[in-house]
């Protein structure tokens, strides 16, 4: 992965006229294959240098330790347990593993972080070299009859995680790690007193307070169209959450082949075109969006309610939307408002 680098994009994005407007930094950092922008009301330009420096040290170790194919913290797990080494790893670190095993167990595993060598299989792992076929038939059976999952280890209180049944797996948190990247960023924005502020990780978003005394207005993109389904205000502390067939993908054989794999058929999910989620954090708004696209037609409501996720929205392989009834109450389709709409979905 790049290093991160920061750009200052502008400072004021207040309401128009009137004294009680507040001042807003947009700062947009590159980071974790994506754009990662910050748009947060900060008393004075000193505090606002210190965040930015601040968030943009968070989001190179991020980058650097959460990510498989770096010399980081993750990878430096998955060398261990494949040796069959007992590893231990940074609270931090080790709490991302703990949701992330709940998250699979939740959903019989249609959340699946240890599909770190099915995703190298489709090539999907290195974003320098995009792939232009799809992996035999062979290797991906393969892959399903060594019954890799995050359910085969153990992560015990004092952070160690260790193997205790299968093969090593190699775990990959692409699917968790921007949403919790985001929670941590609204953290330390909070922590120094920032009261209204929304972060943006690649289409996964998480806000605090509001914008000038109103809500923050997120729009959904629809996945084969330059439009938005709808528009949802978020209360202060929600995230919201999307994925689609379309943020990464190629054509073979007049069939989109895109990164969101399903680990229990090992190809990626044909009955889905994007999923929206709301959450109370983004780590779990981002883990149940692609967890939603891999469950499909027939499970991703009863998936939803066992991961506690209430506001959703669905586009099936045929463009039909259908949604939540929390989503349905939330989502606006006909406003007027002239307020700035963030955008979600690549």
């Amino acid at each position: 992965m790049p290093r991160v680098a920061i750009v200052l994009v502008g400072i004021v994005l207040g309401a128009c006229g009137g004294e009680s407007a507040e001042h807003f930094y947009t700062d947009r950092i590159v980071a974790m294959g994506t754009w990662v922008d910050i748009i947060a009301a900060v008393p004075d330009p000193a505090l606002h240098a210190e965040l930015a420096r601040d968030i943009d040290a968070l989001l190179h170790a991020f980058e650097r330790d959460y990510y498989a194919w770096t010399d980081g913290e993750l990878a430096r797990l998955n060398e261990g347990l494949a040796r069959g080494d007992a590893v231990r790893v940074t609270p931090e670190l080790a709490e991302l593993l703990r949701v992330a095993q709940r998250y699979s167990e939740q959903s019989d595993g249609a959340f699946e972080p240890a599909v770190g060598t099915l995703v190298e299989l489709w090539g999907f792992h290195n974003e320098a070299a995009a792939p232009n076929a799809p992996p035999d038939a062979a290797s991906i059976a393969a892959w399903i009859e060594r019954d890799l999952g995050i359910r085969n280890l153990e992560i015990t209180p004092d952070g160690t995680v260790k193997r205790v049944r299968g093969e090593a797996a190699l775990l990959d948190l692409g699917g968790i790690a921007k949403g919790a990247a985001a929670d941590r960023i609204i953290a330390k924005l909070s922590a120094a007193g920032v009261e209204n502020a929304l972060v943006n990780a690649g289409g996964q978003v998480r806000v605090l307070g509001s914008r000038d005394g109103r809500p923050w207005r997120i729009g959904i993109r629809a996945p084969r169209a330059e439009t938005i389904l709808g528009v949802i205000e978020l209360r202060s502390g929600e995230s919201v959450s999307t994925s689609g067939d379309y943020e990464r993908y190629y054509e073979h054989a007049g069939e989109r082949m895109h990164h969101i794999l399903d680990p229990r058929t090992g190809y990626p999910a044909t009955h889905t075109q994007a999923v929206t989620v709301g959450a109370a954090d983004g780590t779990l708004a981002d883990a149940a969006s692609t967890t939603l696209f891999v469950a499909g037609p027939q499970m991703w409501r009863a998936v939803a309610h066992a991961l506690g996720v209430t506001m959703a929205l669905r586009v099936d392989a045929s463009g039909a939307i259908e949604m939540t009834e929390e989503m349905r109450d939330r989502l606006q389709t006909d406003s007027e408002s002239t307020s700035p709409i963030i955008v979600v979905g690549p």
